[in-house]
C-alpha cells in the first residue's frame, strides 16, 4: 500500500514537469489547476482516490488467495461438480466454496461484486462532490471501510459477508 501510491505520484509529477517544460504547456495547465482549485474539486479527486485505494486493496485480497487455490491466471473462479454420480453432461457446475478454491471464489466475487457497483458509485460521487465539496469524502471514507470489511469477512466465511453493508 505504499509503493503504489509512491509510484503514482512519482508519474503525475513526472507527466506535469514533461507537460509544463518539454511540452511548453505550463500555463494550459496552470489555469486548469486554478479552475479545480476555484471550484473547491480537489476533493471529487481524493473521493476517487479512495475508491481506487478501496477496489486495489480488494484486488490484493483475492490475490492472496489465489495462490493457495491453484489457480492460475487468467481464469477468474473454480468451478466444481458437486455431484461425482452426476452424468458428464449435468445442466450446471457451480463454483466450489470450501477449501482453498472457496476461499478464493469468496475473495473474487468481493472484488467483483465492488466492480460491479463501482460505476454508479463513482458518478454519485463525482456529481456529489462537485457540489458539496469536502462532505462527500466522510461517505467515501465510510464506503471503502464497508466494501473492504465486506471482502475480507466474505474471503472467510460465505456467513461473513453482510457486515460490511451495515
Amino acid at each position: 500500500f505504499v509503493k503504489i501510491p509512491i509510484v503514482q505520484l512519482a508519474l503525475s509529477v513526472g507527466t506535469y514537469l514533461l507537460l509544463a517544460y518539454v511540452l511548453g504547456q505550463k500555463e494550459l495547465l496552470n489555469a486548469k489547476f486554478e479552475f479545480l482549485h476555484a471550484w473547491d474539486l480537489g476533493w471529487v479527486y481524493l473521493a476517487l482516490w479512495i475508491i481506487a485505494q478501496t477496489r486495489f486493496r480488494l484486488g490484493v485480497n483475492a490475490n492472496a488467495a489465489r495462490a493457495g487455490a491453484r489457480l492460475d491466471r487468467p481464469d477468474q473462479h473454480i468451478y466444481k461438480v458437486m455431484d461425482p454420480t452426476a452424468k458428464k453432461d449435468a445442466p450446471y457446475v457451480l463454483m466450489a466454496n470450501t477449501g482453498a478454491a472457496g476461499r478464493f471464489n469468496r475473495a473474487q466475487r468481493g472484488v467483483f461484486n465492488t466492480d460491479e457497483g463501482m460505476p454508479l458509485f463513482a458518478v454519485n460521487t463525482m456529481l456529489a462532490g462537485g457540489v458539496f465539496g469536502p462532505l462527500v469524502i466522510a461517505p467515501c471514507l465510510l464506503s471503502a471501510y464497508g466494501r473492504i470489511k465486506f471482502g475480507l469477512g466474505y474471503t472467510e466465511d460465505k456467513n461473513k459477508r453482510g457486515a460490511g453493508f451495515f
